[in-house]
Parts: C-alpha cells; structure tokens; sequence
C-alpha cells in the first residue's frame, strides 16, 4: 500500500466533501452544505474558489491536520469537453479551461482550480481524475444527427469506473479484460458502456432515461415547441431538463423512498411512472449491448436509487435478458477520487496532459 498523504476535493452544487486519504483508507472526511445565498451571491462559479478554499483549509485546522504531509491533491473533475477517462495533471491550460465561462457552468469544475491553488502553495502535484466528460467515445459515437453538433459523453463517469473496478475485482478478474455496462441511478440516471477499461459510449441524462429530477430525451418536435412557446425562459428551460423534470414533473416529489411509499398506499400514477422509468432505463441498457457487439460481462446497476428493490426488480424484467444483472447500490466518489490520485501516485497509471 502507497504509504502516502492524499487530500480529496470533491464540490457540489451547494455543498463540499473533503477527505484525508492514507494507506487505504481515510483518516477524516467531511461534508458541509453551504448557505445558497451566500452560494448565489458570488455571481459565478469561480467566483466561490476563495470562498471554498478557506472552508477546506478550516477543515484540515481543526483537525489539527499537517498540511507538508501530503503528497497530492485530487478535485472533482468537472464539466468540460475534450477529457479522457482517467487522471489529468493541473497545470496552466487546464486551470484556464476550468475557468471558462463558455464550459457548462458547475461546482464540480471549482475541484481542480482548488486543487491547484493548494498544491501550489505545498510545491505538490494536483490532478482532477475520471470527470464527468470524461469518455473515450469513438468517432462513430460521437456523431449526433446534426451537423455542427457532436455527441459529448457526460456520464457518471467516476462512480461507474470505480464499481466497474470493484465488480472485476471481487470475481478475480480485470477491468480493462471485461465488457461491462453499467447504470447508475441518482438524480440523474446515466448509461454507459465500458471496454478495455474505458467508457466507449453511453446515455446521457438528457438524451436517455428520465430520473427523479430530469427528463431524459424527450421528442424534440415537442420540446422545439415547448422551448419557443413564450412560456419560459433559457434558464427555466434549463431547470426542466434538470432539476423540475422527471418524476417531479409529474408528482412534485423526487425521494423515492416518499413515491414506494405512495405506490403502497395505492397511488396508481406513481406505480405507472416508477414502472416507466424502469422500462425507460431497461431500453437504454438494451441500447448499450450495441457499442459492446454482444453480450456483456455484466449489467452493474449503481447509484443511491439501485437501493430500491421494486426499481432494480423492474429493470431486471426488462433487461435481464440482454445479461447478468448486479447490484452494487451506493457510490463513494471520495475514495473513487484517492484511489485514482494514488494509482497515479505508485506509477500504475499515468497523469495526461489536457490541451486545448
């Protein structure tokens, strides 16, 4: 085992995780939501990284934590196009990518630019590691229908790597030696279809299933309509296709554990839209057998929501066929986080360079 100190960044919409990873293990982490006033009024996302940085800092104080023990630093990875899967080094052209604002604007993109601006102080590396674009989409995948635009990967891709991992190794297998799809299921559902250690194609929140919170691809006819009715704005739009879609769309309620019960009670339009988001994410499953040529290894369901029999149960129906179907509820994109930094870290693999 690396005997090594790791610091994990990993920020959220309104909140941050941070942890200490050594020898394995973590020896603190912690997570705090922050107020979204104070979140809103900074004006950009980039605007937080002063903010979010002294948090982190008072973190590693009151734990009394040495800060020349690290070795690393590893943030979340972000939402910008161009990545591959694995681990990058922060240096000058990724720093200005993150910070653009022409990038889809998230907290996640603030885990590198933290990073960074820690390590440089400490005269260590710092990396970003599995991002959400993170993808290794063949040209074939990317083409979209529509030219001038072009398939870009957004997938769970830190969670669905790491469980892939974690699935190879309990049966004694490799990772990179399998074919494998995996769905995760949150507030986003995501497919993605996984080869030779990579992620080749998949579904994206936007373009797949619908989710407790999303609406997945919708008919674009109808959607053409919608967007130029004069009814909403670019940003209320934006909000529908995340955050005010799916299954609160319908019920006003995303907590599935609240809708299971519902459907107990007997609420027959919560039992037929579970029933619909089962059957919508069972096609996408189906859909990613084809960038495979065949049947997978297995079918890795993953996420908060894979909790839920009743949910993992309908797809098993749907797509039990297409080939085993393994549940491995939850994500921990802390530790996902260190174990890419320290695989970096040991030589096993190697940190890319991103150019623009």
């Amino acid at each position: 085992m690396l005997k090594t100190d790791i610091l994990v960044i990993n920020p959220g919409s309104t909140s941050s995780k941070i942890g200490v990873y050594r020898e394995g293990a973590f020896i603190f982490e912690e997570s705090v939501s922050h107020d979204l006033d104070v979140i809103l009024s900074f004006g950009s996302i980039v605007g937080q990284l002063e903010y979010r940085k002294a948090f982190i800092k008072e973190v590693l104080e009151k734990n009394s934590y040495d800060l020349n023990r690290l070795k690393a630093i590893v943030g979340r990875g972000g939402i910008l196009p161009g990545l591959k899967c694995g681990g990058y080094l922060v240096e000058k052209n990724l720093v200005e990518a993150l910070s653009s604002p022409d990038i889809p604007q998230h907290a996640s993109n603030l885990g590198g630019l933290i990073a960074n601006e820690i390590a440089e102080e400490l005269g260590i590396p710092s990396y970003i590691y599995d991002a959400t674009t993170g993808a290794d989409l063949s040209d074939i995948a990317k083409v979209s229908g529509l030219d001038g635009i072009e398939r870009v990967g957004i997938y769970h891709v830190l969670n669905a790597r790491a469980q892939s991992r974690n699935y190879a190794e309990s049966i004694g297998r490799k990772y990179k030696d399998m074919k494998l799809i995996v769905c995760h299921m949150g507030g986003g559902i995501t497919v993605t279809a996984h080869e030779g250690g990579t992620v080749i194609d998949g579904s994206a929140y936007d373009e797949g299933a619908m989710s407790p919170e999303r609406t997945g691809g919708v008919q674009l006819i109808y959607w053409t309509k919608l967007c130029f009715s004069g009814k909403y704005t670019e940003d209320e739009v934006q909000k529908l296709i995340a955050g005010r879609g799916g299954l609160y769309s319908y019920l006003g309620k995303t907590d599935l554990r609240i809708i299971e019960r519902d459907i107990e009670d007997g609420d027959e339009k919560a039992k037929l839209l579970l029933s619909a988001m089962a059957y919508q994410t069972a096609k996408e499953i189906a859909a990613m057998s084809v960038p495979l040529k065949g049947k997978p290894d297995a079918i890795i369901l993953t996420g908060g929501m894979a909790k839920s029999e009743k949910l993992c149960k309908l797809i098993r129906e749907y797509a039990g066929h297409i080939g085993e179907i393994v549940i491995m509820p939850g994500e921990d994109e802390l530790g996902a986080l260190a174990k890419g930094a320290e695989r970096i870290l040991s030589g096993e693999e190697y940190a890319m360079i991103f150019s623009k």
